[in-house]
């Protein structure tokens, strides 16, 4: 695996229990950057402590914006990275799953690979899966584990929202001719309470994903 041109993006907010054990299963995979989203436990001080490379938000700006922030900080300065991984801090996804990705992706000559999780958290999510399947034949477009071209990111991440799980990056690769692909992965049961919003926050923004699977019009 080509260790030294990956890096991988792990967005956290009070994830100071499992940032050091993820943060060094993920550095055996690649170059390793967090973003803390305005954590109000003490996950800056560990990331100081450990020496660790992060960058902190001010104040919690959300799990998609924080992905964008730290997308776009690789853009401009890994300029020898070919490949992004996004990875959660809460311990669900298993970083030694990310050479499984890198394998498909470049076996496959894909330009993104979607981890297609064993289990899903909620029923909005099998929902939105079986529609995305249908329309773009896709697993599980939520799931927070995936790998990317970088090449693909400058194209596409100015028109990323900051409100739909990182799934619209997925629907425009269609415009662009983008090859997906998805690897079944294992995951566990997540350290703590989701920290993507509140359960009617969270369910209400996957309706939001699925109308806008319903009506995107493919090209």
């Amino acid at each position: 695996m080509q260790k030294h041109k990956i890096i991988i993006i792990i967005p956290s907010f009070n994830e100071a229990k499992t940032i050091i054990k993820i943060y060094n299963q993920a550095g055996k995979c690649g170059k390793v950057l967090i973003i803390d989203d305005g954590s109000t436990d003490d996950t800056e001080k560990i990331l100081i402590k450990n020496k660790i490379k992060f960058l902190k938000n001010k104040k919690n700006i959300g799990y998609e914006a924080s992905l964008i922030k730290g997308i776009k900080h690789v853009i401009k300065f890994y300029k020898n990275s070919k490949y992004l991984v996004t990875l959660d801090a809460d311990e669900e996804h298993l970083p030694n799953s990310i050479p499984k990705l890198f394998h498909k992706l470049k076996k496959n000559n894909l330009d993104i690979v979607v981890g297609h999780r064993n289990k899903m958290n909620r029923f909005t999510e099998v929902i939105l899966n079986l529609l995305y399947k249908f329309r773009f034949n896709i697993n599980d477009p939520v799931c927070g584990l995936k790998i990317y071209k970088i090449e693909v990111l400058k194209k596409t991440i100015k028109k990323i929202s900051t409100n739909m799980f990182m799934v619209d990056i997925l629907t425009f690769s269609n415009s662009y001719n983008y090859s997906l692909g998805n690897l079944k992965i294992n995951v566990k049961k997540r350290f703590g309470t989701p920290r993507v919003g509140n359960f009617f926050r969270a369910n209400l923004k996957i309706i939001r994903i699925i109308l806008h699977t319903l009506f995107f019009k493919i090209p």
